[in-house]
């Protein structure tokens, strides 16, 4: 990220040449946000302030929810990817759906990176019988027709900051720390998780998780909903008070949003957001993006403030956490405090204005 903002700035008056420069200053940004989140995320989970959020859910919906996610990466790579779930009795489970989701994820994410175009990569659910009553047994296989391992390797592949050191796939960025949590997480769950690779043929992960069984309505009450098809059109007009105490992710927030057509005003701290609030018309802003950690009044109390003031117009006004606190033990607190939803920085453009149609709906 360094040497590439050097060149840049040395090459300014190079437009081809400082694009390019861009596009692997945001590609290495990238990488380096998922070491980060890896390395917190693991130790969270050594320290034990790791919890599950068990909730009803459909297996079979997030399996479909996790095709969408991977299908147009394994198109663009020239993969075959499927997901067979026949074998799945009883789809309406309580489960951790992100920490599933994040398992499932970075198995898939390494089937993909070490599958040569035109390989396969599948994912298939059973229910297993000898379930104890109430819950029901499911084996998760992650399979794929890449490199694989070798069986020194495969010996280690759950231990921190491990990755094979050959010619192959010295080139393929990774933290190595993918396994370790995904282990972690399994264990977590009380469940187990196995690995068969055979080099030049292909892995297959093999996951147990014993779940307890949910209503028939939890699928039902978990649809997710059919995004909008022009989001950003009918948000155009909405007033929008973002409270952020760093100069830099305030001129970043507020540039994308005007940008989409939005009026932005903003606060410093929660004490400024709480004041702006009082003092404005009732119904003047649409929407708050809250900040967390700020100095004199933090997001957390700046939100019970709010949800405090006698005219309800004002009370109610949906806020939305936009924290780098991305855990879902902090996205917890944030719901506790009041707040609509969480939405974790760095800002991605996307999922912001899909949180955005979801709140002002």
């Amino acid at each position: 990220i360094v040497g590439f903002t050097t060149l840049a700035a040395s090459r300014i008056d190079q437009p081809e040449r400082v694009q390019e420069y861009l596009g692997k200053i945001q590609s290495s940004s990238a990488h380096l946000l998922s070491l980060i989140n890896d390395i917190l995320d693991m130790s969270h989970i050594e320290s034990g302030k790791v919890s599950l959020d068990e909730q009803p859910y459909n297996l079979v919906d997030l399996l479909e929810d996790l095709y969408s996610i991977i299908q147009a990466e394994t198109s663009a790579r020239q993969l075959y990817f499927t997901v067979d779930t026949t074998g799945v009795r009883h789809a309406d489970v309580r489960c951790d759906k992100l920490r599933i989701n994040q398992i499932l994820l970075n198995l898939l994410g390494n089937a993909l990176k070490f599958t040569n175009p035109g390989g396969f990569v599948k994912v298939k659910v059973d229910e297993l019988d000898g379930a104890p009553a109430g819950y029901g047994r499911y084996r998760f296989i992650v399979s794929d027709t890449g490199i694989g391992m070798s069986p020194e390797f495969v010996e280690h592949i759950f231990d921190p900051f491990e990755r094979e050191r050959t010619s192959t796939i010295s080139g393929i960025q990774g933290t190595g720390l993918g396994m370790t949590i995904t282990k972690n997480l399994v264990d977590m769950m009380h469940g187990s998780i196995a690995v068969k690779s055979v080099q030049g043929k292909g892995t297959a992960f093999t996951i147990e998780l014993t779940l307890q069984l949910a209503g028939k309505r939890a699928a039902a009450a978990h649809e997710s909903k059919a995004p909008h098809a022009n989001a950003r059109h009918h948000l155009q007009k909405s007033r929008i008070l973002l409270v952020d105490d760093n100069d830099l992710n305030r001129e970043i927030a507020i540039t994308l949003l005007e940008d989409e057509g939005l009026t932005v005003e903003y606060a410093v701290d929660g004490c400024e957001a709480v004041e702006k609030i009082m003092n404005s018309p009732a119904g003047h802003y649409q929407l708050v993006l809250m900040d967390v950690q700020m100095p004199v009044m933090n997001g957390y109390e700046a939100t019970k403030a709010i949800r405090r003031l006698s005219d309800p117009t004002r009370a109610k006004v949906p806020i939305l956490a936009m924290t780098a606190d991305a855990f879902e033990e902090d996205r917890q607190k944030a719901l506790r405090s009041g707040m609509d939803g969480h939405l974790s920085k760095p800002i991605e453009i996307d999922r912001l204005f899909e949180a955005l149609d979801e709140l002002l709906d």
